[in-house]
């Protein structure tokens, strides 16, 4: 209970002091009431999967952590546990750095633009960030959006591509190197087979040739 009260102190001191704006005030309230109200109850009977876009409550985090209710982009699931890129709104004044395949194809960073033409479940263009990827329990889904992205899409194979290449850098070198050495075998074993079928053609006309004197000689010495 003294931790409690410790806590509770603390926090309307910033808000009395006004040390936080009204928005996030109210924000938090609702992530807390949240938290109180649903902390108990059992797991959503509902089946997630990759590429799909949900509401989630984040909760009380600390910056640049991404906090309270934001989008989601799933891209694992594994059991009760989902693994979410957050989306939040686009302002091109302040994010002056953003990757775009068509638009920003150069950049390196960490957010990645979804216009929204391109995508239903936003009404406005948005960010996905790619570096903060949240392991997230299944109750933090409010809501599901409307729309996904298709994980067969060349654009979530390039959001997972660049997920990997920010948080396992030495996986994803190993990993393409690999893929490379791969694609290069593979060429290889396909030049090896095109040989080995004209050498195969090649012998199999060699000994017709070969029968056909043989018979041709045979033919000679019985006369």
């Amino acid at each position: 209970m003294k931790e409690y009260l410790k806590a509770q102190s603390k926090t309307n001191e910033i808000i009395v002091g006004n040390a936080i704006s009204a928005d996030e005030l109210d924000r938090f309230s609702k992530s807390d009431f949240r938290w109180a109200d649903n902390r108990n109850k059992s797991f959503q009977h509902r089946s997630v999967k990759k590429g799909e876009i949900y509401q989630f409550e984040f909760g009380k985090n600390y910056i640049p952590e991404m906090s309270y209710e934001h989008r989601g982009l799933v891209i694992g699931v594994k059991q009760k546990f989902l693994y979410v890129l957050p989306i939040f709104s686009y302002d091109p004044h302040k994010h002056t750095d953003v990757y775009h395949p068509v638009d920003f194809p150069t950049s390196k960073s960490d957010m990645f633009l979804l216009k929204s033409n391109d995508f239903s479940f936003i009404s406005h263009d948005s960010l996905l960030k790619l570096n903060d990827i949240r392991t997230v329990s299944i109750n933090r889904i409010l809501y599901q959006q409307s729309g996904r992205i298709d994980p067969s899409s060349d654009t979530y194979r390039e959001i997972e591509s660049l997920v990997l290449r920010k948080f396992f850098p030495s996986f994803f070198h190993d990993y393409e190197n690999n893929k490379k050495t791969l694609a290069s075998l593979n060429e290889q074993v396909l030049s090896l087979t095109e040989d080995k079928t004209k050498l195969e053609s090649e012998i199999k006309k060699l000994k017709s040739e070969r029968d056909s004197m043989h018979n041709k000689l045979k033919s000679i010495t019985n006369i």
